[in-house]
Formats: structure tokens, C-alpha cells, sequence
């Protein structure tokens, strides 16, 4: 299962890379806007590899996403929320291909 949040990315891997640690934060990522792209119900690990690769989630059965822009509203709170199938994911920021190359998505 794949999943776009905006300016972020989550590709469905099979399993976690070996020798990550977790991180104690919540935040995902910054997007473009300087919005926080962040999760609850499950573990992250961040780790860049290469420009878009920021990390991991290991998503579990309430895993959601939370961003000012994207998702259902949550009630009392200025921020949106999406759902998640538990999994793994590998956390990107999206990317373009533009006649100047590569670069990324500005949401």
C-alpha cells in the first residue's frame, strides 16, 4: 500500500532496514510550507538516504497522519487526519521530474 500526504510520500516495504534506531519524535517531516507532517499509533525512524528518502514508520492498527492541509478535519484542533493500514512504510518527499531535473514537490 502506497500513501501521498502532500508534499510526503509512503511507500509499503516488506520489512524495516537493519540497524535503525527509534526516534523519540512524533514529526515526520517540515513540509514546503514549513506545515509538520506527524503521526500517532505507531514507530519512526528516520534516517536520510540520498535527497528524498527522509526514513521508516512502522505503522500499526491506529496509525494515522496529521497535517494542517490533508485529511479529514479532527474536531477542537486545527489539523486534518488520515487513517493508515498497519505496515511499513518508507517515508519520501515527493519529487518531480522537471526539464531542470529532479526536484521536489512544493504543496
Amino acid at each position: 500500500m502506497n500513501y501521498r500526504h502532500g508534499d510526503l510520500g509512503l511507500v509499503g516495504v516488506k520489512s524495516l532496514p537493519k540497524g535503525l534506531k527509534e526516534s523519540k519524535t512524533e514529526e515526520i517531516m517540515r513540509g514546503s510550507n514549513n506545515n509538520s507532517h506527524s503521526f500517532s499509533g505507531g514507530k519512526l525512524y528516520l534516517k536520510q538516504k540520498g535527497d528524498f528518502v527522509i526514513g521508516y514508520l512502522k505503522a500499526g492498527k491506529e496509525c494515522k497522519l496529521y497535517h494542517i492541509e490533508h485529511g479529514k478535519v479532527v474536531k477542537g484542533k486545527n489539523l486534518r487526519e488520515v487513517k493508515i493500514k498497519e505496515g511499513v512504510y518508507e517515508l519520501r518527499r515527493q519529487c518531480e521530474d522537471t526539464n531542470e531535473g529532479m526536484k521536489q514537490v512544493v504543496d
